[in-house]
């Protein structure tokens, strides 16, 4: 016998989510905020530190991204025609 699910892979993220959240504050701890604290101020600290080089390359990845697809919309639109 052989059984086959299909499975939306949105669904498939959604429920991964609630588990991995689930077990997130399942072990919530006041030692467990005070890591979740030093961990925040620690990425904030590295952001501000490093804005300049980060928004270049986020400018620099959206511009790449955009090349892209606008150069498939283009091939696109001239195969149409």
């Amino acid at each position: 016998m052989k059984i086959t699910l299909e499975i939306p892979e949105e669904e498939i993220k959604d429920r991964l989510l609630d588990v991995i959240a689930q077990q997130y504050y399942k072990d919530y701890s006041a030692d467990r905020r005070k890591v979740d604290a030093a961990t925040k101020e620690c990425v904030r600290e590295i952001i501000y530190k490093d804005k300049e080089r980060i928004i270049d390359r986020i400018v620099s990845q959206a511009s790449i991204h955009t090349k892209t697809l606008a150069v498939k919309k283009m091939l696109e639109q001239i195969q149409k025609e």
